[in-house]
């Protein structure tokens, strides 16, 4: 599945994302994997920092929706409207967040809720994990205001 669009609203709309050098590394359907490489952004304990952390983290739940809404058809204007992170561990490397599966009922939900109403929610939630073990566990709700 080509991740075209999610990359040419990055590079249109999200400067902090370029800044950060995020890409999409994988997408199937079910899963959204995005990287950012360590120099941009690494803290002064030579780690990732935080706030990259989460952004990484936000966006590739964020993603996830926009694939699934452009797979679906739509155009979506999306926002968060709740966001958790747990830092259980530092980054010493590369920053990948991948996106968990959920339910294909979930979508199918949060696809006729949004045709009934014209805006739906959906909680997803992403890791990031280092050598195998989660570093990173983040969880959001992000909802579909409108189409553009």
């Amino acid at each position: 599945m080509s991740t075209t669009a999610l990359d040419a609203f990055i590079a249109k709309h999200l400067p902090l994302a370029q800044f950060m050098n995020l890409k999409v590394q994988a997408y199937d359907g079910n899963h959204l994997a995005l990287s950012a490489p360590l120099a941009p952004n690494i803290n002064d304990k030579l780690t990732a920092f935080g706030g990259s952390l989460f952004c990484v983290s936000v966006m590739a739940c964020w993603g996830m929706v926009y694939m699934r809404c452009v797979d679906y058809g739509l155009d979506p204007d999306i926002v968060v409207a709740q966001a958790e992170i747990e830092y259980l561990k530092p980054v010493a490397g590369e920053i990948v967040s991948q996106s968990l599966e959920i339910d294909e009922s979930r979508w199918s939900h949060f696809f006729a809720r949004y045709e009934e109403r014209g805006r739906a929610k959906i909680d997803l939630a992403s890791e990031i994990k280092i050598n195998g073990e989660v570093a990173v566990r983040f969880s959001g709700l992000y909802a579909i205001v409108g189409v553009k």
